[in-house]
């Protein structure tokens, strides 16, 4: 079968460049999975419209997060920051929390474009499914962290980190909030988090670096001990009940410096597009799925190069991406020992980690990287 398009992999970045891929052109989107968007991999959450304006201001059109409600079951307006200590930051900060796995399914499906679902695929210069190659004159990378046409390519990777999360139901805190926490024993390296969906239900996760952690410890027993014992998590969850879990991977690194190869263009985490402080994948899989698709579009019409895909995405959300990571490598040098993240935010205000969760850099925050290595000393 020849194709103009081929998907390869439909999540978030996937559906998005399907949704806006035209719909004369011949499209296949092929996924491992028999359900779209099942098991929910993430913490289903996403900046409203207004957020995303201050986060991405250079977007040209920030219609994208016009997300409909029935892809919503909370919105959340505040971030709760919780330190090892219990000192708590909160930021006013409004959230979309999603039925992430019914947005994709329902934005592929209503495409018009070919689905092709639990299909493994491979790539040998060109995306293989049951040992056949499909043609198509262009292929998008969407296959996630672990891409398997980046590995086939043998393009250099980034750096993952291992997540797992539970969704639970009787949670029993705040469900205007979203609760981020850190603290070596439940989120070495990363953080833990708990975001409310409504009616006493919870995505429960933490993110966990084994080279922050303790020797012999492991993300299994971080998540249980955020749940059962953390004094500052443990007491809105002590009724709540295990629905599902799931473990995933997410990459807490700078984007690829290159996502056009010849004839194949690698979108959302497959390239590394978070902004990785936070790890926020989402809303950039849904950028990146929109301009590959008017670039393939125009590509296709013999308007432009591919290429022109690396000038409007970096345009759009490089910045943040960039900001992201100095902050996060920051993070990587306090997060070492619990006494020295205390001890770094006594000089943090409210005001401050508002800017921080926007992807900003605060003179504070420039002037404490400079600083970094005496203050580690002290610290």
């Amino acid at each position: 079968m020849e194709y103009d398009v081929v998907v390869a992999g439909v999540g978030v970045a996937g559906a998005f460049t399907l949704m806006h891929l035209p719909k004369d052109i011949r499209v296949a989107g092929i996924d491992r999975r028999k359900e779209l968007g099942y098991p929910v991999e993430c913490g289903e959450i996403v900046p409203s419209k207004k957020e995303m304006e201050v986060l991405l201001p250079d977007l040209d059109d920030h219609s994208i997060f016009e997300i409909p409600e029935r892809f919503t079951v909370n919105r959340t307006r505040r971030f709760v920051f919780v330190l090892p200590s219990g000192r708590e930051i909160e930021v006013d900060f409004e959230m979309l929390v999603l039925n992430r796995d019914e947005m994709i399914q329902s934005i592929a499906g209503d495409s018009g474009h070919e689905l092709v679902l639990g299909a493994r695929f491979d790539y040998d210069n060109g995306v293989v499914v049951d040992g056949k190659r499909l043609s198509s004159r262009v292929v998008v990378a969407s296959d996630g962290a672990n891409s398997v046409i980046r590995r086939r390519m043998g393009i250099p990777g980034f750096e993952i980190s291992p997540a797992k999360q539970y969704v639970m139901e009787g949670f029993e805190g705040d469900e205007d909030a979203i609760y981020m926490y850190v603290g070596r024993r439940i989120s070495a390296g990363g953080y833990a988090w708990i975001i409310p969906k409504g009616n006493g239900i919870a995505n429960v996760g933490v993110g966990f670096r084994h080279e922050f952690a303790e020797k012999g410890d492991n993300i299994h027993n971080a998540l249980d001990r955020f749940v059962r014992e953390w004094p500052h998590s443990s007491e809105m969850l002590k009724r709540a009940k295990i629905r599902s879990k799931i473990g995933a991977v997410v990459p807490v690194d700078k984007p690829l410096g290159k996502t056009v190869f010849g004839n194949v263009i690698f979108v959302g985490d497959s390239a590394s597009m978070v902004i990785s402080h936070v790890g926020a994948g989402i809303p950039t899989s849904m950028v990146a799925g929109k301009i590959a698709a008017g670039v393939i579009a125009d590509h296709l019409r013999g308007n432009c190069a591919l290429e022109r895909y690396e000038v409007l995405w970096r345009k759009a959300m490089l910045k943040a991406m960039e900001n992201g990571y100095v902050i996060k490598k920051m993070w990587d040098e306090m997060a070492v020992r619990d006494e020295r993240v205390i001890r770094y935010f006594k000089l943090v205000t409210k005001k401050d980690m508002a800017a921080i969760l926007r992807a900003g850099l605060p003179l504070k925050v420039k002037m404490a990287r400079a600083f970094m290595p005496v203050l580690n000393l002290i610290f």
